[in-house]
């Protein structure tokens, strides 16, 4: 086994970095090629609306394994249903790369039944990750836990990355084309007209697709070999060799979402204390923070990862292909970067977030601008394109960075706590993703732009 001085396992660093990258690379993937897919596909600038719905119904595969956790406590299926899902993974991608354009006429009309079929399958696949490889990683020595989540971070990283490579080939143009036409008396002859003519990328929306599926595979590699290889195994911490550490018994505070401060020195939770918990009014002061946190996190998610990804064409297109495609990859570059920023250099003031919030919060109201503004330019194409790019980064490097403080602050605190982030996460995610789909399909707030070229 190769190991650092401080006893751990290279192996096992590379595996679960591995492992990490196919917690989310299939969702980071197809929403970084949204740029390709939305010029091809009939939904055109509505369909990020329609995806972002069928992620947050995809929530079912996690509340469905709640389910059966709840039901069958005692059993220990885990590593069983984390294959099925890294298989189910590889199925769904490879039928991604075979009817991602395939359509259907639902009431009278054209829709993408293909594409959102299997979108809600690597969305139950990655939504359900996310209850089950963090406990399967735990069952490792935490020391392991960091080389997980830079996996983790690298499943929208390396998308980006991808899809930056790939390009758009560059904004849509008019171009003549000549067409033979037969007149009434059964005549031939050549008839010019403009077109749009959108440019190819440097490769294919299906060779995306491809390296995507590689990446599930190899991930689904790494997860076998983390459970067979010998030199692996001996870093769990039921293992013989391995004592894990413990510490001295004591009583801790536990923030419920009651609002009581619950002491228990039996718990099975990691036994972090409070350490302003010891008068009655300091305990307040936690109570009103951790609410406030919550609030301040479903917010945070109503809008990044429900509301403004919906709208995203209608406040990048009009400035054309390259500014949308720079905004989704750059910005889905910008959050794992925050995010480990957040890791490495965590802040747990409530008036630095609420000012990093407000921040945010600036830049995403110049993005709501632009989108109300669609399909007019607000401020020109080369201001307000430029400004665009910038803002969807630095909003969503902002955001990323104080949803990451704020989950870190309730992992300090307590299981409880973490529980209850992550609930409200979902729930403002559940609701900015709805009414964008209603105010985009429904109500037609936003408007696209077509291209016109002359006939």
């Amino acid at each position: 086994m190769i190991s650092l001085n401080t006893n751990r396992s290279l192996i096992l660093d590379g595996l679960a970095i591995l492992f990490g990258i196919s917690s989310w690379i299939s969702i980071n993937g197809l929403w970084v090629e949204l740029p390709l897919l939305v010029d091809q596909l009939p939904e055109s600038w509505a369909l990020a609306s329609y995806l972002s719905i069928i992620i947050q119904i995809a929530n079912l595969g996690p509340i469905c394994y709640g389910i059966y956790r709840y039901a069958y406590p005692h059993k220990n299926l885990e590593r069983y249903i984390i294959v099925g899902l890294l298989l189910v993974g590889v199925a769904a991608s490879l039928c991604l790369i075979l009817f991602w354009d395939r359509t259907t006429i639902l009431a009278g009309q054209e829709h993408s039944t293909a594409l959102f079929v299997l979108v809600f399958a690597l969305s139950m696949v990655d939504c359900t990750s996310s209850v089950l490889f963090l406990p399967f990683m735990a069952t490792f020595r935490s020391i392991y836990l960091n080389s997980y989540l830079i996996g983790e971070g690298m499943s929208g990283f390396l998308p980006a990355v991808i899809a930056l490579m790939q390009g758009v080939g560059g904004n849509p143009y008019c171009a003549n084309v000549t067409d033979s036409v037969l007149d009434a008396d059964g005549n031939s002859f050549v008839d010019y007209k403009e077109v749009a003519v959108y440019p190819d990328p440097r490769f294919s929306v299906e060779v995306f697709f491809v390296i995507l599926m590689v990446m599930v595979i190899v991930s689904a590699v790494a997860f076998i070999l983390m459970n067979v290889v010998p030199s692996v195994r001996s870093e769990l911490v039921t293992d013989q060799n391995y004592i894990a550490p413990t510490e001295e018994a004591g009583s801790y505070d536990q923030v419920t979402p009651s609002g009581s401060g619950v002491k228990d020195s039996q718990s099975t939770e990691a036994p972090v204390s409070f350490p302003s918990l010891d008068s009655e009014n300091s305990d307040w002061k936690a109570r009103n923070k951790f609410y406030g946190f919550l609030a301040l996190q479903a917010y945070l998610c109503f809008i990044s990862n429900g509301a403004f990804p919906s709208i995203q064409t209608y406040s990048c297109l009009p400035f054309g292909n390259v500014v949308y495609h720079l905004s989704v990859t750059l910005n889905a570059m910008a959050n794992p970067v925050m995010a480990f920023m957040a890791f490495f250099c965590p802040c747990r003031s409530s008036k630095l977030l609420l000012g990093l919030t407000a921040a945010g919060t600036l830049f995403s109201g110049f993005i709501l601008a632009t989108s109300l503004e669609s399909p007019n330019q607000l401020w020109g194409p080369d201001v307000g394109g430029a400004l665009t790019v910038l803002s969807w980064v630095i909003y969503g490097g902002l955001f990323s960075y104080v949803k990451v403080s704020i989950a870190g602050w309730c992992w300090e605190h307590s299981r409880t706590a973490l529980f209850w982030c992550g609930a409200w996460t979902q729930i403002g995610s559940a609701f900015g993703a709805a009414l964008s789909y209603v105010l985009v399909n429904e109500l037609n707030v936003f408007h696209q732009y077509y291209i016109k070229c002359e006939s």
